[in-house]
Parts: C-alpha cells; sequence; structure tokens
C-alpha cells in the first residue's frame, strides 16, 4: 500500500538540502567578499547556485568566485557533506 508519509519525507529532505546549500553560499559570500546575502535571494537547481542581486554584487562575487568556491570546498570537507562541489555560473 501506498505511504504517504514515506513519500512527503523525500520532499522535507530536499528542501532541508536547498535551505542548507543557501545558507552556505551566503555564508562563503560573507566571508570572502564581506557582502551579506540573504539565503532567499539564492535560487540552488541542480547544485547550480544563481544570486539575484545586483549587478555590482554580482561583479564582486565574480571577481572572488575562486575564493568562494575555495571556502565552499572547504566547509563541505568541515561538515563531512556528500554533495558535489558547487558551480557558481549563474553569477
Amino acid at each position: 500500500m501506498f505511504n504517504i508519509g514515506e513519500y512527503l519525507e523525500k520532499f522535507k529532505i530536499r528542501y532541508q538540502a536547498r535551505d542548507f546549500l543557501r545558507n552556505s553560499v551566503a555564508e562563503a559570500v560573507k566571508e570572502a567578499c564581506q557582502i551579506e546575502i540573504e539565503p532567499k535571494k539564492i535560487e540552488v537547481k541542480n547544485f547550480i547556485a544563481r544570486i539575484n542581486e545586483k549587478p555590482i554584487v554580482k561583479t564582486q562575487i565574480f571577481l572572488k568566485k575562486q575564493k568562494i568556491l575555495e571556502i565552499m570546498k572547504n566547509l563541505k570537507n568541515k561538515k563531512k557533506i556528500n554533495l558535489p562541489l558547487y558551480d557558481l555560473s549563474g553569477v
């Protein structure tokens, strides 16, 4: 028989992972660029982060892209999560 609770649990885990990724990207940008971005302005789809901000903010993030990716890599190793490295191509 179909168990709706188990089915809905999949979505709960997916949304928790999405929120974790949003917060991680916001934290890395804050550390690298000293720019605070609200996590709700970050879209994560297929592990690609797209930041909905002003062009000047996007330029700053683009200029520090390597540093942000390094922070994300360290964060990934520190938290022992099994996620692919993030791609900031949407920036």
